[in-house]
């Protein structure tokens, strides 16, 4: 697929999603959204693809929904509205149940649906310049694309109350403070901090860590007894990978495993 809004670059076994409306600060419009949904399922279908970066081109990561590609579409009808909601949502639910790790690299404004799509990724390191906001309620909307699930679980419900309401941009030292992105980098080493990461993870055990995530994802919900029943499958399943035999293997040898993700 040739993509107009997105831009999909491998490099070695990481995957690059760039949002590129630098004139819109990447705004999300209808257009984007299946663009992003295509590249995920891309990624999801490589196997040589074992860690994806999402990030902005330009100076935002992401400004929030084409407010005015919405109102073309939808026209305030709820249900067209709802349509368009649901389209990002599978985006969203697709990046959180990829079974590579995900990092946002925000490398700039995050606000609404941006910040949203920010907070599902698995890792979010951003530039110290760079600024959250859950924009929604100042054109009398709630959050969506996963805030109201991951926001309090990133910083508890009372913060995750306050930043709702009161809509203000948070900028990125506060950010990591509260708990809300894994960490602050001065914005002349984003890029290098997130390559490193990024290749670090390339070189995991890309089924274990899959296999861990979903775990973790359904065990907000669960009980203990039933995460431990989750970990000894995932385990069992775990167990039975390359990765498994290689790690253990180098354990024994007293060397550093070779993982190949299967």
């Amino acid at each position: 697929m040739d993509y107009e809004h997105i831009v999909l670059k491998k490099r070695g076994n990481v995957s690059t999603l760039t949002l590129n409306r630098q004139e819109k600060l990447n705004a999300i419009n209808r257009k984007m959204i299946e663009e992003i949904d295509n590249a995920l399922t891309t990624t999801r279908q490589n196997r040589e693809i074992r860690a994806l970066i999402i990030t902005g081109a330009g100076r935002a990561f992401c400004s929030g929904a084409d407010v005015g590609d919405i109102a073309r579409h939808a026209a305030g009808a709820p249900m067209t509205v709802r349509r368009w909601t649901q389209m990002i949502h599978r985006a969203i639910l697709a990046i959180t149940e990829l079974e590579q790790p995900v990092i946002a690299k925000v490398n700039g404004l995050a606000v609404g649906i941006g910040c949203s799509l920010a907070l599902s990724a698995d890792i979010i390191i951003a530039a110290e310049n760079a600024q959250f906001s859950l924009i929604f309620s100042q054109i009398g909307l709630i959050p969506d694309g996963g805030s109201l699930f991951h926001l309090p679980r990133l910083v508890g419900i009372a913060k995750a109350k306050e930043l709702i309401f009161t809509a203000r941009k948070v900028d990125a030292t506060e950010a990591q403070r509260m708990g809300l992105i894994n960490k602050a980098v001065p914005a002349e080493t984003l890029d290098a901090e997130v390559e490193n990461l990024a290749n670090q993870l390339a070189e995991g055990p890309t089924a274990a860590f899959g296999i861990a995530k979903r775990i973790m994802n359904k065990g907000l919900t669960m009980d203990l007894s039933s995460v431990l029943e989750s970990e000894a499958s995932g385990q069992a399943l775990a167990g039975t990978t390359e990765d498994a035999r290689e790690g253990v293997m180098a354990f024994l040898e007293k060397r550093k495993p070779k993982f190949k993700g299967a």
